[in-house]
């Protein structure tokens, strides 16, 4: 009788040790691949990239201006510093510091678009980028009824 309560005993010490194993093995793996995931989503916001714009519009206080040509090229992440910067042809220059990591969301309509916090390094004001997925539109969202809005 003890032989076989020594048997049973050690059966489910097998059976627990091997539960545990499993459970641990889950919880690293489910770990590792959030880490993983969390690293790609860092290093893609990270790296710098480049969008031109042609055209241009303002709305302040409820009323639309006409779309004006324009050529800014903005860059993202300018040598690693978190700023996007407006260049224009003129020569004059509009710099943000980001302040707050990027986050998604959709307009009422449905468009997809990332949205990160900036101040104006001019003024010190906070601002909103607003960058379309569609990969055309960008807006700086100033205050409320109050944007720039940047067209391919």
């Amino acid at each position: 009788m003890k032989v076989t309560r020594v048997c049973q005993l050690r059966q489910r010490c097998f059976s627990l040790k091997k539960n545990i194993k499993n459970k641990t093995f889950k919880t690293m793996k489910k770990l590792i691949l959030s880490v993983l995931f969390l690293t790609f989503s860092v290093m893609s916001f990270s790296q710098t990239f480049v969008k031109k714009y042609t055209s241009v519009i303002a709305e302040k206080e409820g009323v639309m201006g006409n779309w004006q040509d324009t050529s800014v090229t903005v860059v993202f992440n300018e040598k690693g510093t978190g700023d996007i910067v407006f260049y224009y042809t003129n020569d004059t220059t509009k710099r943000f510091h980001q302040i707050g990591s990027p986050s998604e969301d959709k307009t009422v309509s449905g468009e997809p678009y990332q949205i990160i916090s900036c101040i104006d390094n001019t003024d010190g004001s906070m601002v909103a980028i607003q960058l379309f997925d569609d990969d055309t539109t960008l807006r700086v969202l100033i205050a409320k009824g109050y944007f720039v809005e940047f067209r391919k």
